[in-house]
């Protein structure tokens, strides 16, 4: 692959190449229109010189693309391979013109010209398919229904004078009909990928539309003029030298990612309306003297609108089902915390002039059930309580389980002071159900909650529907935990006392201030660290990860796990993941510029996984500064990727796809189900330190970190074992088979400085 900057000057160079071909091929179409084509300057050695030089030139371009860029390689060698052909069969064309002698319907250059066309369907087919991914058959159904439904519009408007210039000849109606055919089947495939991507037109695509389209408009007219005996072929024919320089400059453009579009009624209605007119058609070419061939592209697309149709219900079906799962918990059935903002903020975006109020539930002693019972047991003891919270709830409440044992509810009352008597009943309800011992397995398990309440007005009324989602749920967070700390049982956010808010609080504001509020300067206040993640293999490339610190004016150095609950807290997370993304991909950047090829791993949250921009950003981030994807590795502990399974998964997902690594981190503190392994797009595992920490001292802890590297290496997934720290660990992990070591045994986190914080790989023989 050649140099990125060499092929940001290629591409320069190309297009302005483009756009004096274009430029040329203009002044040539206005002098060929004003009547002096004859006498054109561009005009060469014969009326279809330009357009040689300019379908050869740009074939040329597009081969050049093909060797400088390997992204879509083989879509972008079919074009020119159709350019070329198309170039070629002008030149046969020229020659047969030049020799004199009468040409037949069907010449050479018609053997060069017709596959030029498939070959185009076939690469706008390849190329859509990243695009939007998943709709490569729908889309192909769409372009049967519209290509032959408009070959058969085509064949009903010229399909008698077409037979009739081609003498009676099958083979010759079939060609000269057969170039507007294939091209609007070209066209139908074009528009339905297009349709699918909300019709947001990239410079690509856009490009390629334009070709295409000037490639159907060109095959229409010549066919409409010959079958006819009509002048002006010479002037029509410049088109196809603007589809091929449009087709060239399409090929140097950088492609975007766009998303397949919701899928709706029009998903049923199109096809039954193109049906529809075929039927039409078919009535048509009945009860007149049609030639046949229009009857037979109009029953293809009615037949391809049926099975279309039969798709379309499939997909609507499938739409609303996967919608139903991206809002749900998997464990109760219950919504989870992405349908739960979405409702909440549906709710305070609605016009109605109800008071809404959020409660938040964190089931007391859980951790207890899960370590005593098992977590097969805490589950069952979720999916037992979910019904019997339900069952406390009025009619229009919703009830979601936002992760582990952690529930919400959004209720509302008519007024605030109906709210005050409403969320008071709720929550003694909501205790009394919980209270109540639970039976699971045959034994009675005793629970108990904490409930923090948010009325509306308790939150800032201001900012955006999100902003005010989040700091009601961020003011019954705190609430919840005064009910926990004091055991309360409940606590509604306005009762605590100054006193106790006022550190947390605080400490709060000034993390606001510097993360939204302040300026440029104040950004200084955060630093960032970086801790060699050691390859135990040589051909491995070096990687830190990076660590945030709070460099506080008044209280020095603040340690991450001082401030990161409070951000998760308080709805500032996603704000410190962007300055924690940016400041490390900076720092990358400088290292790599200097000649040192260093990957990063930064960690994300679970507020980062209910934000999709976020995915965006992180690839932006990465685009801007140019790095690649494989540079970047995120990290999500195991009990956040599960907590939401669903929406992990998703966004995890779309970030692996565009080449991002994906690490599961904190392995062996939480749920540690290796059967989540296989449902999360995770290309690595890192083990927690507190597996690490017994390995030498504990067969059974080694025993357990060897069958974990084993497991993981058999699912695809490289290991990091975290909390290295005497040398013994370091070779019964490298012995284990741990791709990558961290910790304090190669080395303290280390502010970004010149050179990065790498270590040279290890081997079993040098420890």
């Amino acid at each position: 692959m050649a140099d990125r900057a060499a092929v940001s000057a290629v591409a320069r160079v190309v297009l302005l190449g483009c756009g004096l071909l274009a430029l040329a091929l203009g002044v040539h179409v206005c002098w060929v229109w004003s009547g002096h084509g004859a006498t054109s300057p561009l005009r060469l050695w014969s009326p279809w010189a330009l357009i040689e030089i300019s379908i050869l030139v740009g074939t040329a371009m597009v081969v050049l693309r093909c060797v400088l860029v390997p992204a879509q390689r083989v879509a972008w060698v079919l074009v020119a391979v159709a350019s070329a052909a198309y170039g070629v069969g002008y030149v046969v064309w020229d020659r047969l013109i030049a020799a004199g002698n009468p040409l037949p319907s069907f010449s050479l250059a018609d053997a060069f010209w017709l596959p030029g066309l498939p070959l185009v369907a076939v690469a706008v087919w390849l190329l859509s398919r990243p695009l939007v991914g998943g709709v490569g058959v729908v889309g192909i159904w769409d372009a049967v229904v519209a290509g032959t439904l408009g070959a058969a519009v085509m064949a009903l408007m010229l399909g008698r004078e077409v037979l009739t210039w081609a003498d009676g000849s099958p083979l010759d109606a079939v060609v000269t009909l057969g170039y507007p055919a294939l091209t609007i089947v070209v066209v139908g495939m074009l528009g339905s990928v297009l349709a699918l991507a909300h019709w947001r037109l990239d410079p690509a695509w856009l490009l390629l539309s334009t070709s295409v389209l000037l490639m159907a408009i060109a095959n229409a007219l010549v066919s409409r003029l010959l079958a006819t005996g009509s002048e002006g072929v010479e002037l029509v024919d410049q088109v196809y030298g603007f589809a091929a320089v449009a087709l060239a400059a399409a090929a140097w453009q950088r492609p975007r990612r766009m998303s397949a579009r919701s899928l709706d009624r029009w998903t049923i209605l199109a096809p039954l309306l193109c049906a529809g007119v075929a039927v039409l058609i078919l009535v048509v070419v009945t009860a007149t003297a049609q030639p046949a061939v229009a009857a037979v592209f109009a029953a293809i697309s009615v037949l391809a609108a049926l099975a279309r149709i039969g798709f379309g219900v499939r997909q609507l079906l499938d739409a609303g089902e996967q919608h139903r799962l991206a809002i749900t918990d998997e464990l109760t059935g219950l919504y989870n915390r992405r349908g739960f903002l979405r409702g909440v903020e549906e709710a305070l975006a609605s016009d109605n002039r109800r008071t809404r109020a959020l409660l938040l539930l964190d089931l007391d002693r859980f951790k207890e059930v899960n370590d005593g019972l098992g977590h097969q047991i805490g589950d069952q003891l979720l999916a037992v309580l979910a019904p019997r919270l339900a069952g406390a709830l009025n009619s229009d409440d919703l009830l979601a389980r936002l992760g582990g044992d952690e529930f919400a509810v959004l209720t509302s009352a008519p007024t605030a002071v109906d709210a005050d008597r409403a969320v008071q009943g709720l929550a003694e309800r909501l205790l009394a159900a919980v209270r109540m011992p639970l039976p699971i397995g045959g034994i009675a398990v005793p629970m108990d909650v904490s409930i923090g309440v948010a009325v509306e007005g308790d939150a800032p009324p201001t900012g955006t529907v999100g902003e005010r989602t989040l700091e009601l749920l961020r003011c019954a967070d705190t609430a919840m935990y005064r009910a926990k700390g004091e055991r309360l049982g409940w606590v509604r956010y306005d009762s605590i006392g100054p006193d106790l808010q006022r550190d947390s609080l605080q400490r709060a504001a000034e993390l606001r201030s510097l993360l939204i509020g302040a300026g440029t300067g104040a950004y200084g206040q955060l630093e960032m660290h970086y801790q060699a993640l050691v390859a135990t293999a040589a051909t491995a490339p070096a990687r830190v990860e990076a660590l945030v610190r709070w460099r506080h004016p008044v209280h020095g150095m603040i340690a991450p796990d001082h401030f990161l609950g409070l951000a998760e807290r308080t709805g500032l997370t996603p704000y410190l993941t962007r300055r924690v993304l940016g400041m490390a991909l900076d720092q990358v950047a400088r290292w790599r510029q200097g000649g040192a090829d260093v990957e990063v791993s930064v960690n994300l949250s679970a507020s980062d996984l209910c934000h999709p921009a976020m995915v965006d950003e992180v690839l932006e981030g990465l685009a801007v500064r140019g790095l690649p994807s494989s540079a970047l590795t995120v990290e999500i502990t195991e009990q956040v990727a599960i907590g939401d399974l669903d929406t992990g998964r998703d966004f995890l997902a779309l970030l692996r796809s565009a080449g991002v690594g994906v690490a599961i981190d904190d392995f062996g503190t939480g749920y540690s189900a290796l059967s989540y392994l296989q449902r999360l797009p995770a290309t690595e595992l890192k083990l927690d330190r507190s597996l690490t920490a017994k390995l030498v001292d504990d067969p059974a802890a080694a025993a357990i970190v060897r069958a974990c590297i084993d497991l993981a290496h058999t699912l695809g997934l490289e290991v990091v074992a975290e909390g290295v720290e005497t040398p013994e660990q370091a070779r019964q992990l490298v012995s284990a088979g741990a791709d990558r070591l961290q910790g304090w045994l190669f080395g303290k986190p280390q502010p970004g400085g010149a050179e990065p914080p790498v270590v040279l790989p290890l081997a079993a023989a040098q420890l």
